[in-house]
């Protein structure tokens, strides 16, 4: 099941009420990317890093193997291919490496870690790699339980698609069109971008009593959102800047996760609270969000004072092969999301091995 599907089950569908509308986010770097094409997912950042990985749309019809690609971005941008096992002991053996029932020669450029049950093959060898599986259907390796397999149906497209996002088509470089173009035609690698937090406010004195007026005043909010009894427990507020303070409403307690939802009011008058709706994150549409949970975050402890950031983590199932994850940092003004990472198809893969849609750093605080 697809886990925006999954998740909307766990919001609430419900319309939301007065808000602080979120402006249009303007993104910084490169228009990043999310593709999903067959069996297999890329996606490459706002600093042109990419990862694709086998990854099937319906785990049942999975074959328990793991291939990844990453790359950086520039002429001299490093390639790793990475094979993985998650069952308890299993390590991948690359010497068993076939494709299409024929046996591949052995390569000593594989890197073996048995405690991170990892086996990685880097630069020309690892393009070397994709060129000779490129045209194959199935890649199969032992983990030393079992034999395991990678449906190559759509890495071509997702690496034609990795090539073009980098510059790398019809070059030396290039992982699924090669060509006679030097490296030196790729384009450059991007600065990752840099963001400003807020200085630590001075602290909202009251907080609990600050977030108790707050769910009341919101009260016929929260039953839109079907949010549970008892969820006080949840609630924080805390400053945001000199006027305004950020309150964090307990909401939904599922199975594995918890969402909240979030307000902001005037320092001195919580009854004024309105719904703080946090920026879209990069390659995402409105139509994307499960109806009606505008303003509702899966978010347990999602604000850091410190840092001046609010997080949301949203697994797609308990075993989070699959999901988002965002931060968005405030700035004196507004929030600004300065990560992001998404992978919706659940297919059994590791879990939290969600491709990064979205980097920066975020500055000193001043």
């Amino acid at each position: 099941m697809n886990w925006l599907i999954s998740l909307a089950a766990f919001l609430a569908l419900a319309s939301a009420a007065t808000a602080t509308a979120a402006p249009t986010p303007a993104f910084l770097g490169a228009p990043p990317l999310y593709l999903e094409v067959k069996d297999w997912v890329l996606a490459c950042d706002n600093t042109r890093v990419c990862f694709a990985k086998y990854d099937v749309a319906d785990d049942a019809n999975a074959g328990g193997g793991y291939l990844s690609l990453s790359r950086d971005a520039g002429p001299a941008g490093g390639l790793v291919v990475s094979l993985e096992a998650t069952a308890d002991g299993a390590v991948p053996d690359p010497r068993t490496l076939s494709l299409d029932g024929q046996p591949l020669p052995a390569n000593p450029g594989w890197k073996v870690d048995a405690s991170a049950q990892t086996a990685d093959l880097d630069g020309a060898a690892a393009l070397a790699f994709v060129h000779v599986i490129a045209g194959g259907k199935t890649l199969a390796y032992s983990d030393g339980q079992t034999t395991t397999t990678v449906s190559l149906d759509g890495m071509t497209a997702a690496l034609l698609a990795m090539d073009q996002d980098q510059g790398r088509l019809d070059g030396v470089t290039a992982l699924a069109r090669p060509g006679p173009k030097l490296a030196s035609a790729v384009p450059a690698a991007l600065p990752v971008p840099s963001l400003h937090a807020a200085p630590t406010a001075k602290p909202l004195a009251g907080a609990a009593a600050f977030a108790a007026e707050v769910r009341k005043v919101q009260a016929p909010l929260l039953r839109q959102h079907d949010c549970d009894d008892g969820m006080e427990h949840d609630d924080q507020a805390a400053a945001l800047n000199d006027q305004d303070a950020i309150v964090l409403l307990g909401c939904v307690q599922g199975a594995y996760q918890a969402s909240v939802m979030t307000f902001r009011a005037p320092r001195n008058a919580p009854r004024k609270a309105v719904q703080l709706i946090m920026p879209i994150q990069p390659t995402m549409k409105p139509s994307d969000i499960p109806p009606g949970s505008s303003g509702e975050y899966v978010a347990e402890d999602g604000w850091d004072a410190k840092t001046a950031t609010f997080t949301e983590s949203a697994k797609g199932r308990g075993m989070a092969d699959c999901g988002q994850s965002t931060e968005w940092v405030f700035d004196s003004a507004a929030f600004h999301v300065d990560s992001f990472n998404r992978l919706d198809r659940c297919g059994g893969g590791p879990p939290g091995d969600w491709p990064t849609i979205y980097r920066t750093t975020i500055s000193s605080v001043k």
